[in-house]
Parts: structure tokens; sequence; C-alpha cells
């Protein structure tokens, strides 16, 4: 079982599913597509190899909002995790709209090696 994804792997398999896909929370209220994926990260844990140095396991909220639940897009974004060799628990919530309908919003965490102290 694989447990993390390099960056590049990891921004290939979300923009392989159909949908609009953007990084940070913002997304999910700035873009008005019926269906869309945003994901930031929100957690840095440091990963020794041999000698000193080492890379970072950074941890990705993946957020799917859609106004249908358990949608195609949906499905194809499980199935892209787990052909990658993941199985990330999901969790759903509805949102209700202030100013218009609501979503549903599904949400799991992926971890991802990254060099952070790189660029």
């Amino acid at each position: 079982m694989r447990e993390e994804l390099t960056k590049r792997e990891f921004s290939e398999l979300v923009n392989s599913i159909g949908v609009p896909v953007g990084e940070g929370e913002q997304y999910l209220d700035t873009e008005k597509a019926p269906q869309k994926i945003a994901y930031w990260e929100f957690l840095w844990t440091d990963q020794m190899g041999s000698g000193d140095t080492y890379e970072t396991v950074v941890r990705y909220q993946i957020s799917y909002a859609s106004n249908r639940a358990r949608d195609e897009h949906l499905k194809a974004l499980k199935q892209a995790l787990n052909d990658a060799g993941l199985h990330p628990q999901f969790f759903h919530e509805y949102v209700k709209g202030t100013n218009g309908p609501g979503y549903h919003h599904w949400y799991c965490a992926v971890d991802v090696l990254e060099d952070v102290l790189e660029g």
C-alpha cells in the first residue's frame, strides 16, 4: 500500500478528473462551477533519510464540491486515488447556501513528498 505521492504526481492526479481544480480554500467559494476540486496544505512533517538529508511530507486536504451527491467525478477522484495505491477516508457534509443553493462537500487528506525549503 502506497502512502504518499510526489507533488508532480499529486497535481497530475487531481487535474485528471475533468473538473476545475484550484489550490487554496477560497477556490471553493470563488469558482462557480457545478463541480470543482480545491486542495491546500495543512501539515508539514520532516522525514529523515540517510545522513542528515530529509524531505518533507506535506499533508493536503482535497475538497470536492458538487451540486449532486456521489456524482461521477467524485467517483473518478476516489478511483484515481485508489489506482495510485492511496485509500484515504472521505468525509461528507452538505453546505447550505446563503444566497443560493447549497452543495455537497467531500474531503480527504493525502500525503505528498516535497522539498519545502527549495525555491
